[in-house]
């Protein structure tokens, strides 16, 4: 009962940040407590979180929108790996009025272009509810994911909506999501997720293929064995090619009949509240980061 209260009281005290229009730095701090149940330490970080948090704050801002742009970071993928990993486009909308969907296929998928997880996706579009789609794209359109993780990166992001085919469509029933952990370039493992026993499921892999074992079994740990993608070692260059002038991103892509193609650069997992399942990696990949100066805030 004390730790059910406790975890209230942090909500409300975080709910209250955000309408007082605390800073970031206030309202990330309350929320990594919350999440985590100890301090986030800005001075001297010593865990990848936290400095994932330090990067997030003080470092990565507006200036580097184009990476977390649904649409523009397409441009950006072209010019480092080739047009070829991208998933071809039905096209770019800036308001819901301007989706036609008659002239959609059967599948595809809606994405905003300035958030994570602002996604629709049909499997099937004969009697799908067009009003209720609709609906929802617009209060994602209005929506200021900057302010959601306190991710200034997203700052000044057009909302738009983006048409993209269902992967699906190219014959995988369900697909796999791989999504590479990178540190300026060198990719260190692998974060698998996929549906499984009617729910998704996760774990990680080194680059030989060999599952990690986590130090506490999760519902969702991904028991069953994921094979190992033929272009694997394709994966790994394209996941460094994109990486290398970054401190950590993490490159999310897909096999799709052994072919690669590309999801999204993401700078900061799980917002930078979540610490890593597997214990080691908070500290060893901390270590595998310098922040860009000394005088930590």
């Amino acid at each position: 009962m004390i730790k059910f209260l406790k975890r209230k009281a942090l909500q409300l005290y975080v709910g209250l940040l955000k309408l007082t229009g605390a800073n970031d730095v206030a309202v990330s701090k309350a929320k990594y407590y919350l999440k985590n149940n100890k301090p986030l330490n800005l001075g001297a970080p010593e865990e990848f979180m936290e400095k994932l948090q330090w990067l997030k704050l003080y470092h990565y801002k507006e200036e580097f929108a184009r990476y977390v742009d649904k649409y523009e970071v397409r441009k950006f993928v072209e010019e480092r790996v080739g047009e070829k990993y991208l998933n071809k486009i039905i096209g770019v909308y800036n308001n819901v009025e301007d989706l036609n969907y008659n002239d959609f296929p059967n599948q595809f998928v809606l994405k905003c272009t300035h958030g994570s997880g602002l996604n629709v996706i049909v499997t099937e579009k004969e009697g799908f509810n067009v009003k209720k789609t609709n609906n929802l794209l617009n209060k994602y359109l209005k929506e200021d994911y900057s302010k959601e993780n306190q991710e200034a990166i997203y700052k000044g992001v057009k909302p738009r909506i983006i048409a993209e085919y269902y992967l699906s469509e190219l014959g995988e029933e369900n697909i796999i999501d791989y999504k590479f952990f990178c540190f300026s370039g060198v990719v260190k493992s692998v974060w698998v997720k996929t549906f499984d026993k009617g729910l998704y499921k996760n774990c990680y892999y080194d680059l030989d293929w060999n599952k990690i074992n986590e130090d506490e079994k999760r519902n969702n740990f991904l028991d069953v064995d994921v094979k190992k993608p033929e272009n694997f070692e394709e994966m790994i260059e394209v996941a460094h090619q994109l990486s290398k002038d970054f401190l950590f991103m993490r490159v999310d892509l897909y096999s799709i009949q052994n072919k690669t193609y590309f999801g999204e650069l993401t700078f900061f997992p799980w917002g930078g509240k979540q610490r890593l399942t597997v214990e080691k990696f908070n500290k060893e990949y901390a270590r595998l980061i310098e922040l860009p100066v000394k005088n930590y805030a």
